[in-house]
């Protein structure tokens, strides 16, 4: 019995940690906001649809979206719209990827008519956006505070066990020897 209570605690504390290990080495790369800052967007055809006019960081300092200014013909016109995190993908744009040549190109997998879909960056889109990411943030505190106490209930409740079950295996142990 406490065997199999040792082992399982074992393993929930070793996949615990392996999970944690393996989000703290998730990145990918180091990229330079200032490279990204003015870097030419292109459709899925390879086309190019615009330049990032600015990036956009969520409360845990990850980039949220890229501003995207589209369709600029000699200063009028053009627009500009809003790709979300997960809708884009960066890369160096030449072999010139040193620590002072940095230039990247952003690749979208839409289409000119998806992309006419992506919504306009302004001020609504600000306030609404903005809300909501804090209103997420603070689901996710409560949430992270709620399970933080539940494990901390659980693992209280799991050790007074093995110690139940230790005391009354050596409780045991003493009326088998007499």
């Amino acid at each position: 019995m406490r065997t199999l209570i040792t082992r399982t605690m074992g393993a929930s504390l070793l996949a615990g940690g392996m999970a944690m290990s393996l989000s703290a080495t998730a990145a990918e790369g180091l990229y330079s906001m200032d490279g990204l800052s003015d870097a030419n967007v292109f459709d899925s055809s390879g086309e190019e649809i615009g330049e990032v006019e600015d990036i956009l960081m969520s409360n845990d300092m990850s980039v949220h979206s890229l501003v995207i200014e589209t369709g600029e013909i000699l200063g009028i016109g053009g627009g500009e719209v809003v790709a979300e995190r997960g809708t884009f993908t960066v890369k160096p744009a030449s072999k010139k990827a040193g620590f002072d040549n940095v230039e990247y190109e952003v690749h979208m997998d839409m289409t000119q008519d998806e992309l006419k879909q992506l919504p306009e960056y302004n001020e609504g889109w600000w306030n609404k956006t903005s809300e909501s990411l804090q209103q997420a943030w603070k689901n996710t505190k409560d949430i992270s505070e709620s399970a933080w106490e539940n494990t901390k209930e659980a693992t209280s409740s799991a050790w007074y066990n093995v110690k139940q079950g230790a005391e009354e295996m050596g409780d045991e142990a003493k009326e088998a020897t007499k």
